[in-house]
């Protein structure tokens, strides 16, 4: 935070942060967040549904991993944009059940 002083009083100024994403951007900061989680390629990273988030302000993404065989009956993930937040199947597939049903994902 930068700090300018004004004749013997503060006037705090933020630099300005980061735009917020657009539904525009959220599908590859989803694909971005679920690389990062485990090493798969962005391909591979199926999205079902991007959607404005009911409860929070910004996004909610749920997908699956598509599988070698390219089916896309793969571990599934929810993500949080921004922050980009992703939960897998493997991080608990209950929790996973709560976010999709809860964000009407299927």
């Amino acid at each position: 935070m930068k700090h300018l002083v004004v004749a013997g009083s503060i006037l705090l100024a933020a630099a300005p942060g980061e735009a917020l994403p657009t539904m525009a951007d959220v599908p590859a900061l989803a694909k971005a967040a679920v690389v990062r989680r485990i090493d798969v390629s962005p391909s591979a990273v199926h999205i079902l549904t991007a959607k404005p988030s009911e409860r929070m302000p910004g996004f909610v993404v749920c997908g699956r991993i598509k599988t070698s065989s390219g089916a896309d009956d793969g571990e599934r993930f929810f993500v949080i944009i921004p922050g980009n937040f992703a939960i897998l199947d493997q991080d608990g597939k209950g929790l996973v059940d709560t976010y999709w049903s809860a964000n009407h994902c299927e």
